[in-house]
């Protein structure tokens, strides 16, 4: 029988295998791919984790489900989020510039304020829940545009040329 302790021990391991990911991407990152590890978080399950204010830069988060993800102010630029599931995720004033979104399940989710500069979309962006205050390049304007609340938003969104 397993005793509360080890209980404990299985509960924490994937909060702290997703620490340890985060700490050699930091050092990846901030020593140029020198030391440490790209985060490789392909398919990996982070529904609910709160990541707010994380640095994914260049991380690869394809497939990976992160519904109910909270990543206010998160910086992804250039992170492959591509089939990614991110419904209801919190992604406030989150940096996203240049990410792939392609086929990211968008569904709920909150891109209010987001930077969204370059980012590779599709009509997932129609089934967001906010992007009011967000920063597109002009090739999302197809896209934009498919959102029931277009109209209503138009005006507080802004679109950069290519």
């Amino acid at each position: 029988m397993m005793s509360s302790y080890d209980r404990q021990r299985q509960f924490d391991r994937p909060q702290l295998q997703l620490q340890q990911i985060l700490q050699q991407h930091k050092l990846w990152l901030e020593t140029d791919g020198n030391k440490g590890t790209q985060a490789d978080l392909k398919g990996a399950d982070l529904r609910g984790a709160n990541l707010r204010h994380a640095d994914l830069r260049d991380a690869d988060l394809r497939d990976a489900n992160l519904l109910g993800v909270y990543l206010w102010d998160a910086d992804l630029r250039g992170a492959d989020l591509g089939c990614a599931k991110l419904q209801g995720a919190n992604l406030w004033d989150a940096n996203l510039q240049g990410a792939n979104l392609w086929k990211a399940d968008l569904q709920g989710a909150n891109l209010l304020g987001a930077n969204l500069q370059g980012a590779q979309l599709d009509t997932n962006i129609s089934h967001c829940l906010d992007f009011q205050r967000a920063a597109f390049t002009a090739d999302a304007l197809p896209w934009l545009i498919l959102h029931p609340k277009w109209s209503e938003w138009k005006d507080v969104v802004q679109i950069e040329e290519s």
